[in-house]
């Protein structure tokens, strides 16, 4: 059947535009990579503000300044303390796990599957805070388990899943250098609409870069044109 050949189950899924399958999770994971400079740096924030609430909490009822403090108030106080720490450990669930089939990305909400089939190119534009997957007609979705925060960990993850994608996606989904026109792009590979706004931009920008060459090529042709002229005019007469 084809969903045990290429990772996933027969079973349909209406509401995924991607695929109209269900991917199978029991496939081994080749490659996981979770954010590691955040992981820590979150920690330590969460920590931290658990241990001023707590600490504000136990405080309270030492407070003498003509209000009086309840049970319920330290409760709350650390309560608060405990949400905002939870808040702040979002920023750790990023995850980016690779299969056969194709890719999980866990970013702070969610987890979503892209089949390798979907993936165009594993991108990380520069000055981007995370990698991101582009995606057919321009859609573009973050991969923040791989961060800049990471650095030369961050090139290495880039790197294994770009090989991974190599290894598993077909050759139609995989990008191709752009072509120099429209019309060229056109039987290459299907151009999303950022891409043909781009191409056809700059296939004005050489159009008027050309059309002033020939007119600064016709005005210095009307100038030595004129010199010779009133040089043959200025010659002895006959």
């Amino acid at each position: 059947m084809r969903g045990a050949a290429d990772g996933t189950s027969a079973s349909s899924s209406p509401g995924d535009p991607l695929d109209d399958r269900t991917p199978d999770r029991s496939l081994p994971v080749l490659f996981q990579v979770r954010p590691r400079k955040i992981t820590i740096l979150a920690t330590i924030a969460a920590v931290v503000v658990v241990g001023v609430s707590v600490l504000a909490g136990l405080l309270l009822k030492d407070v003498d300044e003509g209000v009086s403090f309840r049970t319920t108030d330290q409760i709350g106080t650390i309560g608060i303390g405990v949400v905002l720490a939870a808040a702040i450990m979002t920023t750790t669930r990023p995850r980016l796990r690779a299969t056969e089939a194709g890719l999980w990305v866990r970013n702070m909400l969610g987890d979503r599957f892209f089949a390798w089939t979907m993936v165009i190119r594993v991108a990380y534009p520069p000055n981007a805070p995370w990698a991101q997957l582009q995606l057919p007609d321009d859609e573009i979705h973050p991969v923040m388990a791989i961060q800049s925060l990471d650095r030369g960990r961050a090139v290495r993850a880039l790197e294994q899943v770009r090989r991974l994608h190599d290894r598993f996606a077909p050759p139609q989904s995989r990008p191709r250098p752009m072509a120099a026109t429209v019309e060229d792009a056109a039987y290459a590979r299907p151009l999303g609409r950022l891409e043909k706004i781009d191409l056809e931009k700059a296939a004005a920008h050489r159009r008027d870069l050309r059309a002033k060459a020939e007119k600064l090529a016709r005005k210095d042709a009307a100038k030595g044109a004129a010199k010779d002229a009133a040089k043959g005019g200025d010659g002895p007469a006959a």
